[in-house]
């Protein structure tokens, strides 16, 4: 590798480690919520890596380690917001009316299990 293409990927990490390094600098002093910028680091080391479902996988552990087994309110919440956001969608599938009866009686099924869902997650969050 020559001089120039060491200093290239010198210059290009410096970049991008000063560019989250003031993004982190930043959210905490805007007081974000240190949840929501695990969320955004997460997603940010997804970006970076390549790594399809990174991000995801971070946030759905948070949600069941932090919110779940540990009671903490903004997993709790931000898991029924999912829940909620994902039924709504497939609610939205089955008014269209554009499947089978089969597929309409799934989507129906999946309604229920996520309505469940937020439920037994509601209940935690008001303890």
């Amino acid at each position: 590798m020559s001089e120039e293409n060491n200093q290239q990927l010198i210059d290009m990490a410096h970049g991008l480690q000063e560019d989250i390094k003031m993004q982190l600098l930043e959210m905490v002093q805007q007081g974000t919520d240190p949840f929501d910028i695990i969320y955004e680091f997460a997603n940010y080391l997804e970006k970076v890596s390549a790594e399809r479902g990174y991000a995801q996988h971070i946030i759905d552990n948070i949600h069941t380690v932090y919110g779940i087994a540990l009671g903490q309110k903004k997993p709790l919440a931000d898991e029924i917001k999912d829940l909620e956001d994902r039924a709504k969608r497939i609610q939205d599938s089955l008014d269209s009316n554009k499947f089978s009866a089969e597929e309409n009686a799934r989507m129906d099924f999946a309604i229920k299990a996520h309505n469940r869902k937020i439920q037994q997650l509601t209940q935690l969050l008001n303890k």
